[in-house]
């Protein structure tokens, strides 16, 4: 018989690492998208869609950060 199953102390950073690469590559296929889509809208919409990525964007940098904080904090 095995002992019990040890998991490492740092395995949470690399699993911020990897949300943080997810986050990336999500917001590039939603700003791809929203690119494709801009010639059917109109200028309010334009607007709107801009005003959303801008806070997306604004959200996904504090995760970004609050994770490498935690990285940064963590022995």
């Amino acid at each position: 018989m095995t002992g019990p199953l040890r998991i490492p102390a740092d395995s949470g950073r690399g699993l911020g690492q990897l949300v943080v690469a997810v986050l990336e590559i999500v917001r590039d296929l939603i700003e791809r998208q929203a690119i494709r889509r801009m010639d059917s809208l109109t200028p309010d919409e334009v607007e709107r869609l801009g005003q959303a990525l801008i806070a997306l964007d604004r959200q996904f940098a504090e995760i970004r950060e609050t994770l490498t904080t935690e990285r940064n904090v963590s022995p």
